[in-house]
């Protein structure tokens, strides 16, 4: 930074502690207050509960609404509460804070142990005493009756993050998994018993596990997971990287020869697309991939950094899918809403997971969804990718490299002769490619796992080109055919005039026959020709 220069404050990418967040003085907090304020107000619905997938916000949520509970106006100067009738300021509630990742444990046994040291722990902080001749349950009801006894209000706040994370470690092992779902039972609904004493609760996680007994011990929480009025609580929104963000923005956009407005669509196409409720249009952006883009101002898939989800990319092969399909899933609001962690509808799993997202709404209600941006796009297709082809991770990403630079410095023509058939080449025999669809289905993803601009079924006048590509050297139009020949898909492309939307390009345009055959198993040599 030059001598004189203004230091910008970074968004927070994975600090969740608010107080630190502030005195720290370097991070910058997108103010959320207002929003938070409003579900907390005493007019407002109490017991509450939101579900948003991983790195979305929720624990520094949970310790923003633990500073304002406990009237820390100091931290709030220059935020929307500050300047709001807070009870907070006047009337301070003592505040119990915990995460259920704290209860976990690799057997049953281990999650007990676990799950009573939490309740101790709670026992301490309140100065009652932890029986243990009596179950984790009582003595969970006996902390939050001595808690809310010894509070100056007589109540008390209760803030549980990622409560269904012991579930999630069993979701593998049913017999475990009964035992520990009864045990949680028994523990959240002490919450319900001694809801009268609690000023305040918010509960979140990944999953809504209504269909867990869990899930039956808390049925007098209000669900804020698909409310419109905070869709945008978790997240930033467009409008804030206009606003709040905008510096950082232009950061990012000055660092990488952009300016704003291109530099804005490009994080957008990352990070946004994440519509939380059929009834707000809203999106978000996954705020610390976007936090981390923008620290960094560098475009990357930090999603993935942060772990993939193996049991997400063996469900989808399980279901005989590949990414691809994943596009325009239609279904009934109450699939995602209901998730049985015996079944796991594919649908709710990648929903709840953050890998689909909702698309659009029809008249009936039913939902679609699809892929909400780039870095979950490359996530999914890396990942399938991996556990497909049976590679290491690193010899596919040494071949993506290879593929990509290639693209650029010897163009189309060596992408399709050689690349295109060497990873046809090694599917394996088992994953059956018995139809044109199925020919097609695979081509779109080996393209979209080498960074190549395409996209399906694009329209023309007279019809659709199966795929369309575009780089320095021009724009291909793409046929596929199965079982015939390279002339035949060509032919088709030119007699139908797939490439005419594409005409008054700056670029030329060029036809691409491709013909996969089914009994070698491979692609032969496409065709190419001016159009």
């Amino acid at each position: 930074m030059k001598t004189g220069e203004k230091k910008i404050k970074m968004p927070t990418t994975g600090l969740s502690d608010f107080p630190e967040l502030i005195c720290g003085g370097e991070g910058k907090y997108v103010d959320k207050t207002e929003l938070l304020y409003r579900l907390a107000t005493p007019t407002a619905d109490a017991q509450l509960f939101i579900s948003r997938p991983r790195r979305f916000g929720k624990s520094l949520m949970l310790s923003t609404l633990k500073a304002m509970f406990e009237g820390r106006r100091e931290l709030f100067n220059g935020l929307a509460l500050d300047s709001l009738p807070w009870e907070g300021w006047e009337r301070p509630t003592p505040v119990y804070s915990f995460t259920m990742s704290g209860a976990n444990g690799g057997t049953y046994e281990e999650f007990r142990m676990a799950l009573r040291g939490l309740v101790a722990d709670l026992c301490r902080q309140c100065q009652s005493k932890y029986d243990r001749e009596n179950t984790i349950a009582s003595n969970f009801d006996g902390f939050l009756k001595a808690a809310a006894a010894k509070s100056p209000t007589g109540k008390i706040v209760v803030l549980i993050d990622e409560y269904d994370e012991p579930v999630s470690k069993f979701l593998d092992d049913l017999d475990t998994l009964k035992k520990v779902r009864s045990d949680l039972h028994d523990f959240y609904e002490k919450l319900k018993v001694n809801s009268g004493s609690i000023r305040f609760l918010m509960m979140t996680g990944v999953t809504k596990l209504t269909k867990l007994s869990v899930f039956s011990g808390l049925n007098h929480l209000t669900d804020l997971t698909m409310s419109p009025d905070y869709a945008t609580l978790l997240g930033y929104t467009p409008a804030e990287l206009d606003g709040a963000l905008r510096e950082n923005v232009a950061a990012f956009a000055a660092k990488n020869g952009m300016d704003f407005a291109e530099a804005k669509k490009t994080l957008l196409s990352w990070y946004d697309g994440y519509r939380f409720s059929p009834k707000s249009k809203v999106k978000v952006c996954n705020p610390v991939s976007l936090g981390k883009a923008l620290r960094n101002a560098e475009i990357a898939n930090y999603w993935e950094a942060t772990g993939r989800s193996t049991m997400i990319v063996n469900r989808i092969r399980a279901a005989d899918e590949i990414p691809a399909d994943l596009e325009g899933i239609a279904v009934d609001p109450m699939e995602l809403d209901v998730c049985d962690a015996e079944t796991m509808p594919l649908a709710a799993l990648l929903y709840q997971g953050g890998y689909l997202t909702i698309r659009d709404v029809d008249e009936d209600g039913y939902l679609t969804l699809g892929i909400p941006n780039n870095e979950i796009s490359k996530s999914l297709h890396d990942g399938f990718m991996q556990c497909v082809l049976g590679r290491s991770m690193e010899n596919w990403k040494e071949r993506q490299i290879l593929m990509r630079r290639e693209l650029r410095t010897k163009g189309v023509d060596t992408l399709l002769r050689k690349n295109l058939k060497a990873a046809f080449a090694a599917v394996p025999h088992e994953w059956k490619i018995e139809d044109e669809k199925e020919a097609k289905r695979y081509f779109l993803l080996f393209m979209k796992l080498i960074g190549a601009d395409i996209s399906g079924e694009r329209q023309s006048v007279r019809g659709r080109a199966d795929a369309v590509l575009a780089d320095k050297s021009g724009i291909y139009v793409f046929e596929f055919k199965y079982g015939k020949t390279a002339d035949e898909a060509l032919a088709q492309a030119r007699g139908k005039e797939y490439g005419n939307p594409w005409l008054d390009a700056d670029l030329p345009v060029f036809y691409v026959g491709v013909n996969y055959d089914p009994e070698r198993r491979g692609i032969d040599d496409p065709l190419v020709e001016p159009a």
